[in-house]
């Protein structure tokens, strides 16, 4: 097998084949979007603020911000955005309850609800025009390349995903240690 392999190289055979596709791939033009690493904005104090945080922070204060206009003035008839709360929040309480049954909803719901807007919003917020093309970067001949975007989706790199997932899965880990204990009989 050896011998194969070294008259192979010495006839040139494969050795011209893999440059060209090498010269080849480098004359291509570089794929736009996205880098697969969040940029790192900032650095206050050590921390590092990554693009995909600003949105994320951006997302839940949007959140906060509407939770508390809406509920500030509760009335028996809704109407508005008083409204909208209370069907997202009925129709995901229903969602689950058929899925996971009433004595697990009322245990749970806080979090699923809370995760499922969270998700949906930043993920919303990920379609606004901006969000991914406005920052730093260069020319090129094919036109302008974005190297450092100002704001990025909250999940386009696995970071929040990431973590979203390890909190999940310790409480799942929870809640089913108090709903069946740690050995089933």
């Amino acid at each position: 097998m050896a011998a194969s392999a070294a008259s192979v190289n010495e006839s040139g055979g494969h050795g011209k084949a893999k440059q060209a596709s090498l010269a080849a791939a480098a004359t291509e033009p570089e794929e736009h979007g996205l880098s697969k690493k969040a940029v790192e904005i900032a650095r206050p104090l050590g921390f590092p603020i990554t693009n995909s945080m600003v949105v994320t922070w951006i997302v839940a204060l949007g959140l906060i911000i509407f939770a508390r206009v809406t509920t500030r003035d509760m009335k028996h008839v809704p109407g508005g955005a008083q409204n909208l709360l209370e069907w997202l929040v009925g129709g995901l309480y229903g969602f689950l309850e058929s899925i996971i049954g009433p004595h697990l909803v009322k245990r749970t719901f806080w979090f699923f609800a809370t995760i499922f807007i969270f998700i949906l919003s930043a993920n919303w917020v990920g379609l606004i025009p901006g969000v991914g093309t406005m920052g730093w970067g260069h020319q090129t001949p094919h036109g302008f390349v974005i190297d450092q975007p100002l704001f990025r989706g909250a999940n386009a790199d696995l970071n929040l995903t990431f973590a979203m997932a390890l909190v999940f899965f310790a409480l799942w880990i929870v809640w089913s240690l108090q709903e069946v204990g740690p050995v089933e009989c």
